[in-house]
């Protein structure tokens, strides 16, 4: 008996060595890796697995840093911390995506379907485990990581939408950027930052 084509077929060990094999050259900026992505219809799956995956991390590294900070190690608070952490960090992902796709392919004319730039996105976030380290009850030293990791997401996200959109290096800045103080405009009017 075949899957639909829709339904993506369980979870098998080659498949999450593939999956740690697109995560580790997204990582190393792969542009070939960005492409496959984009064009994998099958690899929504294992592009939201990495989200989770770098969501749960940084709810970890953030709870178990700022029950260091705090001197509370309440589990409850360190759980609430951690799922609360995940849950906003993928709905902002999600919502930077949305945010990419709009002025990627409405204000830059750049060529793809939202989830052939989802993927690419979601995967960027790869370097995101490491942010289980921010936990380290070193101040200075937790400050440093996040700065590194982030500043590597970031630079990662740029390439995603380079090569999901088929943009030049300046394009895809540019829809980074067009797209970043969009988001700021709206956070600060409605968010009231």
């Amino acid at each position: 008996m075949t899957l639909p084509s829709a339904i993506e077929p369980p979870v098998t060990r080659s498949k999450i060595r593939q999956m740690w094999s697109r995560m580790t050259k997204v990582a190393r900026l792969d542009g070939a890796t960005f492409l496959e992505l984009r064009n994998d219809s099958k690899a929504t799956g294992q592009a939201t697995a990495v989200l989770a995956l770098t969501s749960l991390s940084y709810g970890v590294g953030l709870a178990l840093f700022n029950a260091n900070s705090n001197g509370n190690f309440s589990l409850y608070g360190i759980v609430v911390g951690i799922f609360a952490t995940m849950l906003l960090s993928m709905i902002a992902l999600l919502i930077w995506s949305m945010t990419s796709f709009l002025v990627g392919t409405k204000l830059f004319k750049g060529a793809t379907s939202f989830l052939g730039l989802l993927r690419p996105l979601f995967f960027s976030s790869s370097p995101g485990l490491l942010l289980v380290f921010i936990s380290i009850p070193v101040e200075l030293a937790s400050r440093a990581i996040a700065a590194v990791v982030l500043g590597w997401m970031l630079i990662a996200e740029v390439f995603a939408i380079k090569n999901a959109m088929g943009f030049t290096m300046q394009r895809s800045m540019l829809t980074f950027i067009v797209g970043f103080f969009i988001l700021l405009l709206i956070a600060t009017t409605f968010g009231g930052i």
